[in-house]
């Protein structure tokens, strides 16, 4: 949702993640000891938010000016299961309102939301439209304001990118945030502007044995 005029200077920027099963809730579990027998239901939900807009391509009326497109995903295809399948997983973070950076890009970084967290992720990947980076994905400002969904004749992808968790602590919840980093876009965690929070529990059976006397889960 747009959420200013296009002459307004100040925009509250608002994030989202994929995939998300239930709306109501934010946590993501995935379950190593589970049979591979079905394709996993997070990369189910992926394939089908995706799917969503690809069918515009085939319409003569598109503008392909509005293709967001991220060229070298790396691992993070559908072919790969997103990361799912070994305990890697790519979130999908994305630009959802209206924005207008004072320079070319706004950046999203992400993080253990607690102290307890911090040390339970390690390793973060960002794939960005321009490349990859350790430290933070980016998002150029022509994409934005983002109004793909203003008028169904003009569907187009909102801005994303994906976030690996290379290096997750298994059988411990873990708090992860997410946030925007832009001049004129104002963060409040208090009131969850300019960010976006989920959870991660990777369940492992060899390992929760192993740490079952250490108070972990």
């Amino acid at each position: 949702m747009l959420l200013g005029s296009h002459e307004s200077p100040f925009f509250e920027g608002s994030l989202g993640f994929r995939p998300q099963l239930d709306i109501e809730k934010n946590l993501i579990l995935i379950d190593k000891t589970a049979s591979r027998n079905e394709l996993d239901p997070y990369v189910k939900s992926l394939n089908q938010y995706f799917r969503v807009y690809y069918w515009k391509h085939d319409n003569i009326d598109f503008n392909q000016t509005k293709k967001f497109t991220i060229s070298n995903p790396g691992d993070c295809t559908a072919q790969n299961q997103y990361g799912y399948a070994n305990g890697k997983p790519y979130e999908h973070a994305f630009k959802s309102a209206g924005c207008r950076s004072n320079s070319n890009a706004i950046a999203i970084h992400c993080y253990g939301e607690y102290p307890t967290d911090v040390d339970s992720i390690k390793n973060i990947t960002y794939i960005s439209e321009n490349g990859h980076d350790n430290n933070c994905g980016s998002l150029e400002i022509k994409w934005f304001p983002y109004e793909g969904k203003k008028e169904r004749q003009d569907v187009y992808q909102a801005p994303y990118v994906w976030v690996q968790f290379n290096e997750v602590k298994s059988n411990v919840l873990i708090n992860v945030m997410c946030r925007i980093f832009a001049a004129n876009i104002n963060f409040d965690r208090k009131s969850s502007r300019a960010l976006t929070r989920f959870q991660i529990y990777i369940k492992d059976i060899a390992k929760s044995k192993l740490s079952s006397k250490t108070g972990e889960i």
